[in-house]
Order: structure tokens, then sequence, then C-alpha cells
């Protein structure tokens, strides 16, 4: 081993040119590796300034913003690869050893220099791919010493990054002219299509933009630019990567003249959520599914050219799945370019005055408080809750209707009557925990004018709202976010509440159901290929504002129609106005016979036996009675309070007691007994109410069914007097109601004689301030008081 050791040495001594050149390798290799740590690679290579992307579900493009230095650069997606067409024709052109050589071209490098030389002025600068990548991140000028740190660095990136990571780089920040940067942008640009969809034709074009993006571009010198196009071809023909007759079909392809405007799908829904999530230079994955969300756009921008021949311009709609709660088609306005109109506002999320549209959740709340079923009667009379009276639409009074008939119809007052009873704060708590987001006001300032639209609502929250009553009673957030997205970033997104019971909503929703359709669509039951729907609308006081909504288990459709300004129109209505746009909307949209209806094995409901005459739980008194469901584990329904047994006299002339009644000639029977006020507005109202036998006269006990009843003043109400215009005092009309028709009522104000009225009870007072007592007695002496006050309301001149 020593001898081998000693003749190695005497071999390397003895040849002295041998060690130069060994000392030279190694001094190059130490200088190598001290520019290697000397000269710096960009940090980072490319600063983040991309364009925002907003895309559908699948990816396609609903919209995209111009970045900080107002381009059209779309960030980069490693998770996508070059296409096949567009990387053969990229590297056949700029660089067709790159997979060979370093990050520098050695051949390259001394050919460019031999005709720089020899023509007197650079014709080639040997720039591979990996120079190019160090020269967009750079940005430095073009000169020899930036020329030589470019191919320093070149080798460097190589060391640092992949073949495939830097071809990446170049394909995603080469400029291809304008202000288009990048190849994804400029496929989309020039020829409306993502790049893996490209031709042959348009990957050549594509691959020599960047040569010279200032010089050739679709928009200038298109001359040059197809001359380049088409050398490329030849050369990917002679190269046998596409054969005769591709490369004769490409060659007829026309270049593009000009650059596609990006598409505009769901606009207002794309700068919501740039604004709201600060998200820049990212793909925002949305839940919109593309070919419901161009064609809805149209829907609602048509309906709503036809509805400006009534002064009403502007609409908005929104879809979700019931099922997933993905919002599948979000539309703003009627066109977000409709300047003259406030294209730009987006109705989705604008709070506007919610009309009716919030009744359908108070009667589901008061099923599962045992406060009425679906057939169970509510009084529709005059009724008074301090200084609120409410009032239908009609300005009539039914005396009675069932539940289901008064949403269907949609009455104010068994809604506010049923409000009351179920209570203001439990009601104004659930809206605010299923997901209203517009109640900024403590529950007593909305008093119970909440459900009549006291309050404002966003057409998103009631698509929240109704999206849960279709999900059985679970309410979750919209999402508005793919899969994609990281949940972190959306952390109410697993939110579930489940606040209505299974079986109040499917109760509910039946009953929506039933509504009668607009236009042509109230016949839709007579057709096989219709599908039912729950739907209800709403109209704001004042007309300004017209919904929609409807549920079944495949969708959920929110429509608003109305004017941003807030512009009354008498034309407005909810049935009339936004109702025939959902149903447009609806029956566009796909349907399946699995999901025709809500399954009714899901919901939790028992039977229960209820009065046929009122609904109510049937009790001891009642005859007729039939099977009803009700959802379980909740409240039960009260017992029948208007079937009552009665003793009377055997002809059934007089009610008797037993401080009245004789032996032997007295028998009880079952009475259907309604109040008074009731009884009234139901014989006004034209339905046949069988009479009560009066109490036997000089009976010594009491009548225990008054037959007269004070309708208004409510006891200790504060009146104001008021006034007309001229600022004199004018009447107050009070209200009484008998059960019998046509009993004589006699009044007494302050305990003087009034008068008498007959059938309708009202009469109208001239009173000065302070406390009154008004007092009615009938013609076989029953009587009624109340006690109420009066107050001065000062003269508008006094203001």
């Amino acid at each position: 081993m020593e001898i081998k050791i000693a003749t190695f040495k005497s071999f390397f001594y003895s040849r002295p040119k041998l060690k130069k050149f060994i000392k030279i390798i190694l001094i190059t290799f130490l200088f190598l590796i001290l520019l290697y740590m000397i000269v710096p690679l960009p940090d980072p290579l490319f600063k983040k300034d991309y364009s925002t992307v907003v895309t559908d579900e699948r990816g396609k493009i609903l919209r995209a913003f111009l970045n900080k230095n107002q381009q059209w650069h779309f960030p980069p997606q490693q998770n996508l690869n070059i296409p096949t067409k567009l990387k053969k024709a990229i590297l056949l052109f700029e660089d067709r050893y790159f997979y060979k050589h370093p990050g520098v071209n050695p051949v390259a490098l001394v050919r460019a220099l031999f005709q720089n030389i020899s023509s007197g002025k650079i014709k080639s600068g040997a720039s591979t791919l990996s120079m190019q990548v160090i020269r967009l991140a750079s940005k430095r000028k073009r000169t020899i010493l930036n020329k030589c740190l470019e191919i320093l660095q070149a080798l460097k990136l190589e060391i640092h990054y992949s073949k495939e990571e830097i071809l990446k780089m170049y394909v995603n920040h080469a400029p291809y002219g304008g202000n288009i940067i990048g190849y994804y942008a400029a496929s989309m640009k020039y020829f409306n299509r993502p790049p893996d969809q490209l031709t042959w034709s348009q990957a050549a074009t594509l691959a020599v933009l960047p040569n010279a993006p200032g010089l050739i571009s679709p928009l200038m010198n298109r001359e040059h630019l197809i001359k380049k196009r088409n050398a490329l071809l030849y050369t990917l023909l002679k190269g046998k990567i596409i054969d005769e007759e591709t490369y004769k079909s490409s060659l007829r392809e026309p270049t593009p003249g000009d650059a596609e405007s990006f598409f505009l799908n769901a606009p207002h829904l794309a700068q919501t959520l740039k604004s709201r999530y600060r998200i820049e230079s990212e793909y925002i994955h949305t839940t919109i599914l593309k070919e419901y969300q161009v064609p809805i756009e149209e829907m609602v921008k048509t309906h709503l050219t036809y509805l400006k021949s009534r002064g009403i311009w502007n609409g908005a709609a929104v879809v979700v799945e019931t099922a997933t709660g993905k919002v599948r088609a979000y539309v703003g306005s009627q066109d977000f370019f409709d300047n003259e109109n406030n294209g730009q506002v987006d109705g989705v999320i604008s709070p506007r005055s919610s009309g009716s549209i919030l009744k359908p959740f108070l009667y589901a709340l008061a099923m599962d408080e045992g406060l009425v079923l679906p057939s169970t009667v509510i009084r529709d009379v005059p009724s008074y809750f301090g200084s609120f009276s409410p009032s239908n639409a009609d300005k009539k009074y039914n005396g009675l209707v069932t539940a289901k008939e008064a949403l269907i119809r949609s009455l104010n007052v068994p809604a506010v009557r049923l409000l009351n009873a179920y209570g203001l704060y439990k009601f104004y708590i659930f809206l605010k925990a299923a997901g209203l987001s517009t109640l900024f006001r403590p529950p007593d300032e909305y008093g119970l004018t909440l459900v009549l639209g006291g309050a404002e609502t966003t057409l998103f929250d009631l698509a929240i709202l109704y999206r849960g009553l279709g999900n059985h009673g679970k309410f979750t957030p919209l999402l508005l976010f793919s899969e994609n997205e990281p949940k972190n970033d959306h952390p109410d997104r697993d939110v579930e509440l489940q606040l209505l019971s299974p079986g109040a909503c499917w109760l509910t929703l039946n009953v929506l159901r039933e509504l009668k359709r607009p236009g042509a669509e109230y016949y839709w039951q007579q057709y096989q290929n219709q599908y039912p729907i729950a739907w209800k609308t709403g109209t704001s006081y004042g007309l300004r504002d017209a919904w929609a909504v409807g549920v079944n288990p495949a969708w959920t459709i929110a429509v608003w129609v109305g004017n941003f300004d807030g512009e009354e129109n008498s034309n407005i209505s909810g049935a009339g106005c936004a109702a025939p746009l959902m149903f447009d909307i609806f029956n566009f949209l796909p349907k399946s016979y699995e999901k025709n209806w809500f399954d009714k094995s899901r919901v939790d409901l028992v039977p229960v036996q209820l009065c046929m005459d009122t609904g109510f739980l049937a009790g001891p008194d009642c005859e007729r009675t039939y099977t009803a469901y009700s959802p379980r584990l909740k409240k039960p329904l009260k017992r029948c309070p208007f079937h009552k047994s009665i003793y009377v006299t055997l002809d059934e002339k007089f009610q008797v007691c037993s401080l009245c009644w004789e032996p032997g000639k007295y028998k009880k029977i079952k009475k259907l007994i309604y109040p008074p006020d009731v009884t009234q507005y139901l014989r006004e109202a034209g339905v046949i109410v069988s009479n009560i036998s009066p109490h036997k006269p000089n009976c010594p006990g009491l009548d225990e069914v008054k037959p007269l009843q004070i309708i208004y003043p409510v006891p200790n109400a504060r009146l104001w007097i008021p006034r007309d215009f001229g600022g004199s005092l004018q009447k107050i009309t009070f209200t009484v109601a008998h059960r019998v028709p046509d009993r004589k009522v006699f009044w007494y104000l302050d305990n003087v004689y009034m008068g008498f009225t007959v059938q309708r009870h009202k009469m109208a007072f001239r009173l000065s301030a302070g406390q009154h007592r008004l007092e009615v007695v009938d013609e076989t002496g029953n009587r009624a008081r109340r006690q109420f006050s009066t107050l001065l309301r000062p003269s508008a001149r006094g203001f």
C-alpha cells in the first residue's frame, strides 16, 4: 500500500502541467461556489400580485379582477399541468434542449456571441427558459453585465427547482401582449377557453407571443403574428409532432381579432366575497353552478324588462340546494351595468321591509308550542294591543279562520293575535338564531308589527330561513364557498341549530303547498310533469318591496322585486311581480321524482283527535271529531274552548241554572258558543251561527255566557282625541258586539244616555280630555262596562 501511495506522489509531482491544470479546476470550482453564494436569486422569485379570480364549483370562471398593476394575471395553479399542445409548442419555439441543459445552453451562447459580433449588433440572446424566468422575475435592463448575472442565476435556479417547476414559472408569468400576463389569462382572453381546450393553432399562437409581446399580438401586427405562428406550425409538422391534415387545418384557423371580455357572471357575489373576506391574488371557488347562474341572470333581466312598463326597475334572486345549503345562483340585480337604475346595488344583501314573508315561521313555532294546528281556528276580529290595531289587507274581518286559511290568505289580524299568544320575545330570538341578521333593535321597538313587516330582512337571510324550513327545522348558514376552500376560513359553515320540529315544518310546508299559483301556473296540478312547491309571497307596507320564496326537497328559491331607491308603486305586489319570476326559475331547474315532495316517514308525527268545528283538541262536549297529526314531544294542543254543555228548558227557549230551573222541566244540551265579537263578524261574513237561548228572566243567578261585549275601547285605554286638518276636535267611534243579531243595545257615556243601536253596534262621541266610563245594556238587562281616558292631541299649529 505504501509503495502505491509513493508511486502516485512521484507521478503527480513529476508532471507540473497536470498539477497546474488541477489547480485551475479547483480555483474555478471555488470561484463558482463563491459566485453561487454571492449571487442570490430574487426573493421571492415573483411578487404575489395576481388577479382575483372567482369560479363556480366546477372551476368555470365567473368573474376576474385586474391586479394592482391593472393586468390580467391569474394566480398560478400548481395542481394544473401545462397542456401537452402548449408545452410542445413552447419548447420547440423557445428552448428545444430545455430538458438537457443545466439552465444555460453553451452551444447557443457561443452561436449568439458569434452572430452578435459578426453583425455588430445584438441579434440573439441565447436565452433558455430558465434564463427567461430570471429575466421575468428581476425585470432588469438588457446589458452584458445583467446577462452574465442572468446566466449565474439561471444555473442556481436549476439547482433549486425542477424542470417542470421552471416551465410552469415561465408560462405563468410570461407576457402575452397588452396587459395580459400568464398563459391561462391569455387563453381565456384571446380564445375564450381554458388552456386544455386549445387547438394546435391556438397553442402555437400563445407559444410565439411572449417572444415579442410589445411588437406582435392579436391587437397589433397581426400579419407578423400569423407568419410566426405558421412557421412554428411548420416546425411542428417537420418534427412529426402534428400530421399534415392538422397542419393544414391549423393554418386556416384565424387568429383572434380582439381580446375577449372576461365573463361577468354573479358580479355582485364576486365583489362581495372579494371585499368581505379581503381575498386578493387568489382563486375564490364558490358553490355557484354556471349552467344555472347564466340562464337565471337572463330570466331576471327579461322579467324586469317586462316590469319596467309598470315603473318597477329592480330585482334579485337566490337559488339554493335545499339538502346541502349550497348557493347555486346569485343574481344581485337585473343588470350589473344598468347604471341608470342602480344596477350595481346588490339586492341579495340589501335590507328591505319584510312584509308578511315571515308568517310561516310563526305558524310553525305555534304548532310546536301547542297553540294551533292547521285546522285550528283563530279569531279574526278587530283587535287592539295598546295603540296598535292590525287590519287585514282587504279591511274586512272573518270572525274565525283556521290557521291554514289565515296563512294561505296571509291575514294580518290572526297573525298578530298568534304572535301575541306565542310571545314577541320568543319569536324575535328564533329569527335571530335562525339567521335573520338585520334585527338591530330590541324586540319592544319592533312590537307585534314584527310579523307584518316591521323589521327589515335580506333576500339572502330569507333563503337561509326557508331552506331551514325545508331542512326539517335545522338551520345552518348557506354555503358560498366550495368544499375546496379551507373550512378554517369560514368557521360558521358547520353550525347547525334544530329550531323547529320536523313535524311542524312538514305541516307548514303542506299548507304553503296549497297556495294558488299565479297566471298560467294556476292549473299546474292538471299536468303530470309539474312538481309541487311550498311558496309564500310578501308585500311591504307602502308597496315598495315584493317577495316570493319557494321550497321543495330539491330547491329553495328566493326572489325580490321593487325599486332600490325605495319608490312607492301601487303595481308592486309579491303575487303579481315576484311570484311569476320565482316560478320561471323553479320550472327551469332540474327536478326528480325521488325529490318530488318531503318524505313524511322522516317526520315524527302522532295522531290526535280534533274537534271538527274548531280544530282544537276534542273535548267532552265536542260531538264531531276527526283524526289529525301533531308534532311528537311538543306541547299538546288545548281542548276546544267553544263547545260547552248548558241547561235549558225543555222547549230550549231559555237557559236555566240551579237557581231557576224547575225539577223535571230542564235538560242538558251541547252547544258551539262563540264570543259575541266572533259571532257578530261571522254573521257579517255570511256564516250561519246558531242562536244561544237567553237566560230565564228574573233568575237571581248570572248568565255564564255573556252575550254582550265591548270591543273598543279596550280596558283602561288611553285615547288621543283626533283633530282634522283645520285643528278642530273629531269624534271617537266605539264598537260593541252582541251575539243576538236583532237585540237593541242602549249606550251610556258617563251615566248619560246617548242612544241605541241594532245589529251593527257602533257609535261615535265627541269627548273632552279626562276619565270616562262607557256602559251598554241590552233589552234583557245584559250589560258591559269599560273605563278609559282621553288625551287632547296638540294642534298641528302648536308644533
